[in-house]
């Protein structure tokens, strides 16, 4: 029977066709009122509250840093055209650049905290931040005139042509359009990976060479910037700017609004403002009904969608589109396909000497000293505790180390952050996998890429050639990679759909994909059957026979002996043994380590 799901190729074009839709419909708006209407008043509100939630939502979905504060970016926008515009004549595009400078400026300042708290002591801190802003704005009378406000904001001017209110509408549903392919454009690239990565799993970040620190940086001044943004349209489409209008329960109506609409997706913020902003003003005449009815829209969500209405949204075209899998034949022909070929790969020489670190008074590393080299697979092997990863984390340098040398192809690493180390050729996998699950496989793999993206933002913002064409490239060699690998038919299902086996390969695919010369492997057998166990053995063997310097940390002795060229046994931070896997497991103290001195005394002489 054949299958009923759309063709991919379909399905690529299906979000594109919707946008041009949305898109139609949102600037038709003003052919169906007139231009005094109410209705246009409230639809061009609409769009001021859409262009500040796009970037709320690109801060607290993406970035996963959720802001109580984003009324005062709003603030600082309005008061800054307003202000301009009233008070010294200013025209209100050059007063809106102002605004949004002084907005982004601010997002600066607020993202210094978000380095060093969590996420909810950070929200925390941006909700008492945007209660001082409020009072802020009262007390400092000689500059934003009070409770009074400032009055009388003209409307922006085209070539000394006032903008009335169907041409503000335009200009404000345009924007809203603008800044959501922008944010589109970005999630889709590099700089998207690195915000999910950042919000999700921090270590899988680092090892792919991304900083969080500037990524969450790249997030607050987007953010502010919209806000900026939003305010300056606030003020001229109000007329009126007053301290009412930014209280802190209107930074709670915008994450409210990305959170319902479905936070970490692009068209939540959109859906959000339709549902939790539109339909009460057009049931205004139930005004006394308004919070039964946000009341009862909240408690269906929490029921049916808690990942909100766009993530309940996609989730059943997820469903209804889905793949049929077990088809006859295929698992049989992608085990039976030959490896696919692969360049070779210089690798990069590991030497550790002299390691200490300690936690506290406890000696996790104690003089240990690693050599590796290109071509060769060093295996560490050890009982639970005994500081294998912990070895792996210092050498990656996700943790600082007390004493001793880290030398990759020669170069020492003291000082050197994560992200340096990765970008001396070192890929690593984790004991657990560190996947984005919300992505693809391909776009997972993809992240492994991000230092070795050229295109500069605005080349990815704008589309230009270049950005397309190295994203085109690199999406290739991605499915390459998952071709090597042996996942390439699972390249566009979500991470969090494969099995926990062939997640361990898409690591090992991403770490690839970053130009991996010295590859750790944290664990990569456990939690894997027979068949699979089979595979990885083969796969690295073929990437050590390839070049590549392959540093394991296994407890799945067989696999050690059958790939390991050389093994080194730590008990309680201390090498214990050091050599060739023969020698190595035969040696008695090993022994005794793994288990017991009572069964190395009852074991039959070899």
């Amino acid at each position: 029977m054949a299958s009923t799901a759309p063709s991919p190729t379909r399905m690529r074009y299906l979000p594109v066709v919707a946008q041009l839709a949305f898109a139609a419909a949102a600037l038709s708006v003003p052919f169906f009122l007139s231009g005094g209407s109410y209705l246009l008043y409230v639809a061009t509100q609409l769009g001021v509250y859409v262009v500040a939630a796009i970037g709320l939502n690109l801060l607290a979905g993406y970035v996963g840093q959720v802001s109580l504060g984003h009324a005062a970016f709003l603030a600082i926008g309005a008061y800054a055209t307003a202000l301009l515009t009233v008070d010294h004549q200013w025209s209100f595009w050059a007063a809106a650049v102002v605004g949004i400078v002084l907005s982004a400026g601010l997002g600066v300042l607020m993202a210094l905290p978000s380095f060093r708290l969590t996420t909810w002591y950070f929200a925390f801190i941006t909700l008492a931040f945007a209660l001082v802003f409020e009072k802020m704005i009262v007390e400092w009378r000689g500059l934003t005139k009070g409770f009074a406000g400032v009055i009388g904001v003209p409307p922006p001017q085209f070539f000394g042509f006032e903008l009335g209110q169907k041409a503000l509408y335009w200009l404000v549903a345009g924007t809203a359009i603008v800044c959501f392919l922008i944010v589109r454009n970005m999630v889709k690239s590099r700089f998207g990976r690195g915000f999910v990565a950042v919000r999700d799993t921090p270590a899988a970040a680092l090892a792919a060479g991304a900083s969080p620190q500037r990524l969450k940086m790249l997030g607050f001044i987007v953010a502010a910037a919209f806000a900026g943004i939003a305010g300056a349209f606030f003020a001229v489409q109000k007329t009126v700017v007053t301290p009412d209008d930014f209280t802190a329960d209107f930074s709670i109506f915008f994450l409210l609004t990305v959170v319902l609409g479905g936070l970490g997706t692009l068209w939540g913020p959109v859906f959000g403002a339709l549902v939790f902003f539109l339909i009460p003003e057009l049931l205004h005449g139930l005004e006394s009904w308004r919070m039964l009815v946000y009341g009862c829209i909240l408690l269906v969500l929490m029921l049916f969608a808690p990942q909100g209405l766009v993530g309940a949204l996609n989730a059943g075209v997820r469903r209804l589109t889905a793949r049929p899998r077990g088809a006859p034949g295929a698992a049989a022909a992608t085990s039976a396909a030959a490896p696919v070929a692969h360049p070779p790969i210089a690798g990069a020489a590991l030497a550790v000497e002299g390691l200490k670190k300690r936690f506290g008074g406890v000696a996790a590393l104690d003089d240990v000293a690693v050599r590796a080299g290109p071509g060769t697979c060093c295996a560490i092997v050890g009982p639970n505790g005994s500081g294998k990863t912990t070895l792996l984390n210092v050498v990656g340098g996700f943790y600082e180390r007390d004493e001793g040398t880290v030398q990759i192809d020669g170069r020492e690493t003291r000082g050197m952050s994560a992200q340096a180390v990765a970008g001396l050729g070192l890929g690593r996998t984790f004991q657990t996998p560190r996947l984005l699950n919300d992505l693809s496989i391909v776009d997972n793999v993809l992240l492994g890429a991000f230092t070795r993206e050229r295109a500069w933002l605005p080349e990815i913002v704008l589309r230009l050639p270049r950005a397309r064409r190295e994203a085109a490239a690199l999406r290739a060699e991605a499915l390459g990679y998952l071709d090597f690998v042996g996942i390439a038919d699972r390249a566009e299902d979500l991470a969090s759909e494969v099995p926990h086996g062939q997640q361990r390969l898409v690591e090992i695919a991403r770490a690839l994909m970053g130009g991996a010369r010295l590859l750790m492997l944290d664990e990569p057998a456990a939690g894997l059957s027979m068949v699979e166990l089979d595979k990885l053995e083969q796969l690295i063997s073929r990437i050590r026979d390839l070049g590549a310097t392959v540093v394991i940390v296994e407890h799945h002795l067989d696999l050690v002996a059958s790939i390991a060229s050389h093994v080194i046994v730590l008990d309680r931070g201390r090498v214990l043994a050091a050599g060739a896997p023969s020698e190595v497991f035969a040696d008695p103290a090993v022994q005794r380590a793994y288990m017991g001195e009572r069964a190395v005394q009852g074991a039959p002489a070899s």
